[in-house]
């Protein structure tokens, strides 16, 4: 039987009166977003919020929101790649999330705002956030960093932050942790998950699907291990915390990816958001409480305990 905290059965109610991303275009989702109403929720404490922008391959400027922690530093860094299928969303998605997340991990989170898609299909929404990866890196004038570097995403954020990580390795550079919160790792649409919840949990197989489309450019893409990391070698990758919600079409990809890490000599944490459905992560304004010991989790993965 499913089990749905009470707040989450409240979030459906209404989650299910919206129209269907499928009814729509991929810009008029966009539009029907940008009409919600701000959140009003408690942000983090920070010393500074900056928003700035790193280059590009092609010369493009990617926007990137810097958190700033409260501190004398150095600091770790965490590169946040936020959710939306490659085609939604911008830095104001998980803006409360990520100022939260900087002042508890005590790290500057480095948001970042990539291409997206169908504008800019597969590689370039990954091109992007590897360069921004690239960028921190290499450092930027007045960040007090102290040389660790971690990527996060949640959804399709996390499938990103994945295929920096086979990037990375591929380029002989260190990431010293990966945090994947219900990452896309697959795009077959078929697990028992996807099955169980595929209409009526806050992320329909027929949405995701909508998203995969718009994203690839054939079908090969599907199963390019950059896009599809379940497909990926994945030895010497750094160590992972990977999150997934129980009444989620992608749990069991973010549970399958979790054991391939660990066969593959990962070490991994994983953690279950039991009663919490897709995307709970980015909303602030139902939970609260469960965004807040989900960054406490991360925390504390990070600073090894």
């Amino acid at each position: 039987m499913t089990y749905l905290k009470e707040k989450t059965k409240q979030y459906l109610i209404h989650h299910n009166q919206t129209p269907s991303l499928t009814t729509m275009s991929a810009q008029k989702a966009r539009e029907m977003r940008s009409k919600y109403p701000p959140i009003h929720v408690q942000s983090g404490k920070l010393a500074a919020i900056e928003n700035r922008a790193v280059a590009a391959r092609d010369g493009y400027p990617i926007p990137v929101r810097v958190y700033k922690p409260i501190g004398e530093g150095p600091f770790p860094v965490i590169l946040y790649y936020h959710g939306g299928g490659w085609v939604l969303n911008d830095l104001n998605t998980c803006h409360i999330s990520c100022s939260l997340l900087a002042e508890k991990a005590g790290a500057i989170v480095v948001s970042v705002e990539y291409r997206l898609a169908p504008e800019y299909k597969f590689p370039v929404p990954l091109h992007d956030a590897y360069d921004a990866f690239l960028a921190i890196n290499k450092g930027i004038e007045g960040l007090q960093t102290n040389g660790h570097v971690y990527v996060a995403g949640d959804s399709a954020g996390g499938n990103l932050a994945a295929g920096v990580t086979l990037l990375a390795k591929e380029g002989g550079l260190t990431i010293d942790a990966q945090v994947l919160l219900y990452p896309v790792t697959d795009l077959s649409y078929d697990s028992s998950s996807y099955l169980t919840y595929g209409e009526g949990y806050g992320l329909d197989r027929a949405v995701m699907k909508w998203f995969g489309n718009y994203y690839i450019r054939t079908s090969a893409d599907a199963e390019n291990p950059l896009l599809a990391p379940i497909h990926a070698e994945l030895a010497g990758l750094p160590r992972a915390f990977v999150l997934v919600a129980e009444n989620d079409v992608l749990r069991d990809e973010g549970l399958a990816y979790a054991k391939k890490l660990e066969q593959s000599g990962v070490h991994v944490k994983q953690s279950i958001a039991a009663g919490l459905v897709h995307s709970f992560f980015t909303k602030n304004e139902v939970f609260e409480e469960e965004i807040h010991q989900t960054i406490d989790e991360i925390a504390a993965f990070l600073k090894g305990r």
